[in-house]
């Protein structure tokens, strides 16, 4: 979905015009799975005599607390304001997101769980209380109780990462649910190559992901990874956040190297 265009203020003491009440509802609606558990809005250009008990301004809200970290939420979207940033940078990063949809192309490759993880492209939550079938086998791999796939209580990129090597024939790390626990797993090795695990932190956790190239200048790496931004991608980071990069125990590293990569991706969002 392209940007989303304001010309006037929207929201509790806005102008509320019918086209702009409109824009929001619309770009709320492609970004259902951040703000669980909204339901669809009507797309009517309305929000009634009293802004504040509307449906689309509890979204609003919603979406200030959840993305934009407000602690107060105003229920206000200004024109080029700090939410209207916000919304704008989410619905880049979907529709990166789905043109990262298509098939990625692998290289020849001894790392041969990274054709598993790279068929898993483009599963993503589901918002509200239901949840994503394939998500849940993501889960059952890992051995987390959770039964939904949304919310920072359930976040399943530790989940992925153990369902794909599971795939592959390999035992995931105890309490596999936890990004950083993937640390432990197989062997330590020294700089990033093509399909090896990267674990980092982040606040309030941590992730993981699979390493599937870098950038043409070395400063930044590609990562293969579940619950990225809600689905499973590939997203560009800077090199230096990742804390360390892991193989299997019996993977000769050295028969690996890191390639440019040089298909979609999406910028970095929400890892929980």
């Amino acid at each position: 979905m392209p940007a989303m265009k304001l010309i006037q203020s929207v929201g509790i003491g806005g102008a509320n015009k019918p086209d702009d009440v409109k824009a929001v509802q619309t770009a709320l609606n492609s970004l259902l799975s951040l703000i669980a558990p909204t339901r669809k809005l009507t797309v009517d250009g309305r929000l009634g005599s009293r802004p504040e008990n509307s449906k689309t301004v509890a979204a609003i809200k919603l979406f200030q607390s959840k993305v934009v970290n407000m602690v107060r939420p105003d229920g206000k979207i200004d024109p080029n304001g700090r939410t209207h940033r916000k919304i704008n940078e989410k619905l880049i990063n979907l529709s990166a997101i789905s043109n990262v949809s298509v098939a990625l192309k692998i290289p020849a490759t001894k790392a041969s769980w990274m054709k598993t993880a790279a068929g898993e492209v483009g599963e993503a939550e589901v918002p509200g209380v239901k949840a994503n079938p394939q998500i849940l086998e993501y889960f059952k791999a890992s051995k987390f109780w959770g039964n939904d796939d949304s919310g920072g209580q359930n976040a399943w990129c530790g989940s992925f990462v153990a369902w794909v090597m599971k795939k592959n024939n390999m035992d995931p790390v105890k309490n596999a649910f936890r990004a950083k626990e993937w640390a432990s797993f197989g062997k330590s090795i020294s700089a990033p190559v093509y399909g090896a695990i990267g674990i980092k932190s982040r606040k309030g956790g941590g992730h993981v992901a699979f390493v599937v190239g870098q950038s043409a200048d070395g400063n930044y790496l590609y990562m293969l990874g579940g619950n990225q931004s809600n689905s499973v991608n590939v997203a560009k980071y800077k090199k230096e956040v990742w804390d360390s990069f892991v193989v299997p125990s019996d993977f000769d590293a050295s028969t690996e190297s890191l390639p440019i990569y040089t298909q979609k991706s999406s910028i970095v969002g929400s890892e929980a």
